[in-house]
């Protein structure tokens, strides 16, 4: 084995470094100016620092344009309002009326 053995030179490119870094940033793009905050306090872990959960709680929302943010807080209010109607019916109409 004169060529130093298996997997000894990389395998060429198809495209060209440019094309590669293009393509890897928009796999796994992350917003430049997104600022991490990081929690001093161990109380506050896994709490919101960008401000856009609606629970308080970090649920991802922070990598989102403003269009996506708006689309999934007005599913998330939607499917909230329907919890809460959804329970007003239970309430009302199942339990027994008090006389």
């Amino acid at each position: 084995m004169a060529d130093g053995g298996k997997g000894s030179s990389p395998r060429p490119f198809s495209v060209t470094q440019s094309e590669f870094d293009n393509r890897w940033d928009n796999i796994f793009k992350k917003d430049k100016n997104m600022q991490v905050r990081v929690q001093e306090n161990e109380d506050k872990i896994g709490q919101c620092g960008c401000g856009r959960s609606p629970t308080g709680k970090c649920i991802g929302w922070h990598g989102l344009t403003e269009e996506q943010y708006q689309e999934k807080k007005g599913a998330w209010e939607l499917e909230e309002y329907k919890k809460q109607a959804q329970n007003l019916w239970n309430d009302s109409c199942t339990s027994g009326r008090a006389e």
